[in-house]
């Protein structure tokens, strides 16, 4: 039987910040200098996420490079009083298409809460569409969602725990492509954003989600606390776009998830050396592998049970604290 990869080790990593926030907003630097500040750190993507105003940066993306076009927006629980006890929905809306031009679910007016009025200058969006009105609910946000995803955007779900929102709240959520499983600037901060329980209870509502991880940088400050490794032939546009549609990467603070793959009725992974390989799949059926010395580990592999399991994902950590999170295989039934 063929593997069935995930991973394949024959395609390249690209390092990947998907969360990012420039002047246009409320981040320190410039386009340009968030880029060459990411290349020396090792990045070959930034989706440039500035809130609520959809930029193209196809002028930076070249050889070496490339820059998403993509934007942030959010929704605030303005009936509670106290601000630090309000809810919020982050969702980042990256293009899949570098030729997209128009912002989706764009105000004439409202919803720009952290980017300077000039931003607005640079936006374009399709004047024969009516504002888009934000309302803090489910029904509105999967509104958005949808009218996103119709054009095109992969939408991600942004730090839950910052956030302030519980399964109650995301749970209802429909249509995300991913879930920021982890963010560098809520780690930073205290908010301790690792949010893999959020993840598995998304999962187990039954929704096909990925995972990815951003800096979320902001001010003069980045942070390259945890990112998204992106496996793709090329470097191109068009190449990392595909693998974001496909799952084809992985999230990440540290370890290397170097090959995954389903073959013969199992899921098998390789990394770099780590502490702890970790199969998970909603239910009880689970394990943890390790060295009972203490030794590295650097491979697994786990029995796929099609009948019950209806994904099956990989948590690997470093004995440095540090984790990697695989996308979900997804049964078929």
């Amino acid at each position: 039987m063929s593997k069935e990869y995930l991973l394949n080790p024959q395609e390249n990593d690209y390092k990947a910040n998907l969360h990012c926030h420039t002047v246009l907003s409320d981040g320190g630097r410039t386009p340009q200098q968030v880029k060459e500040q990411y290349m020396e750190k090792g990045y070959s993507v930034v989706a440039y996420t500035d809130h609520d105003v959809f930029i193209r940066h196809n002028d930076l993306t070249d050889d070496n490079f490339v820059a998403l076009n993509s934007f942030e927006a959010e929704w605030v629980d303005w009936k509670e009083t106290v601000p630090t006890k309000r809810r919020t929905t982050h969702l980042c809306m990256i293009a899949l298409d570098k030729d997209i031009r128009f912002q989706p679910c764009y105000h004439r007016e409202k919803h720009l809460y952290f980017s300077p009025e000039s931003s607005r200058e640079l936006v374009e969006f399709d004047q024969n569409e009516p504002d888009f009105e934000r309302e803090y609910g489910p029904e509105n946000i999967n509104e958005f969602i949808k009218k996103c995803r119709e054009q095109n955007f992969f939408v991600t779900y942004n730090h839950p725990r910052w956030s302030l929102e519980t399964l109650e709240d995301y749970g209802k959520y429909k249509g995300m492509n991913a879930l920021e499983i982890m963010n560098g600037a809520g780690i930073e901060s205290g908010a301790y954003d690792i949010c893999e329980n959020s993840f598995d209870e998304i999962l187990r509502k039954g929704q096909n989600i990925f995972a990815i991880a951003g800096d979320d940088n902001h001010f003069s400050r980045e942070r390259f606390f945890a990112w998204t490794n992106i496996r793709a032939e090329k470097l191109t546009y068009e190449n990392i776009a595909e693998s974001l549609k496909k799952g084809s990467f992985y999230a990440t603070n540290g370890p290397e998830i170097k090959e995954l793959y389903v073959e013969d009725g199992e899921l098998h992974i390789k990394t770099s050396d780590v502490k702890y390989i970790i199969f998970h799949t909603g239910h009880r059926h689970f394990n943890n592998y390790f060295n009972d010395e203490g030794l590295p580990v650097n491979e697994a592999s786990f029995p796929i049970n099609y009948e019950d399991d209806d994904y099956v994902r990989v948590t690997v950590q470093g004995f440095d604290g540090t984790f990697a999170f695989s996308n979900p295989y997804f049964i078929k039934k």
